[in-house]
Formats: structure tokens, sequence, C-alpha cells
């Protein structure tokens, strides 16, 4: 019986830690995708304050697309974008979470956004 417990929980570890599954992932926002059997990540939503092209502003603006990961050990959110490209979330246990600075949208022309609008991204996510 004393043997049994530790294999019971050496099995019970690796269900913990399934295989993040590596690639690169187009996501719209609302869209979620399964990294692994156990964690998803999900693009929740962007913000772009960025100073139009064609205007003066006193500051530049900010561009940042929310993340966040749900897995065993809850919910995980960060953030990404023009200024920081890469992130190595604690859920991914040494994964890296990686913005495609291709899918990062030009500053509009104009301070109007209409109802709608999105920003597709492209996530690259690499094992350790």
């Amino acid at each position: 019986m004393r043997l049994l417990a530790p294999l019971v929980l050496i099995g019970l570890t690796g269900c913990a830690s399934a295989p993040l599954k590596d690639g690169t992932y187009p996501l719209q926002p609302g869209q979620r995708v399964a990294l692994s059997g156990n964690t998803t990540l999900s693009y929740d939503s962007f913000s772009d304050s960025r100073c139009p092209a064609n205007a003066r502003c006193v500051w530049a603006g900010k561009l940042s697309f929310q993340f966040a990961l749900e897995g065993p050990d809850g919910r995980e959110e960060f953030a990404l974008g023009p200024d920081q490209l890469s992130a190595r979330p604690k859920a991914l246990h040494g994964a890296r979470v990686a913005l495609d600075p291709a899918s990062i949208p030009p500053v509009r022309n104009t301070t109007a956004t209409r109802p709608g609008d999105v920003i597709p991204v492209t996530l690259n996510i690499t094992s350790p």
C-alpha cells in the first residue's frame, strides 16, 4: 500500500500539466484556443488610444491587447502590444507567448472608430 501512494501522486501530477501545443494562432477579439487539454488562451479585448497619423497630440497613446489563460491554477491575465511583444505567463510554466509584429496595425488616419472595429492578432506560442 505504501508503494502505491507515490505512484498515484506521480500519475496525478502528469494530469495537471498536459503538454502545451506550440504553434501560431490567429485570433479575433473574443476568440479562444486550447493550448493543452486543460489550458485555454482567450483574446479578451484591445485598446487603441494611439494618436492618429494626421494629428498633433500631447500624448502618443498606446495600443494594448488583453489576454487571459484559464487552467488548473485558475485565471491569469496579461497584456501585449508594440511596447511589450512577448510574455511568459506563470500558467504556461516557462512557455513564451509572442505577438507577431506583422499583426500590429498602423496608426489610424482619424480619431473616429466605428462600432464593430476589431484588431485581429497572431500569437506564437513556444515551449521552454
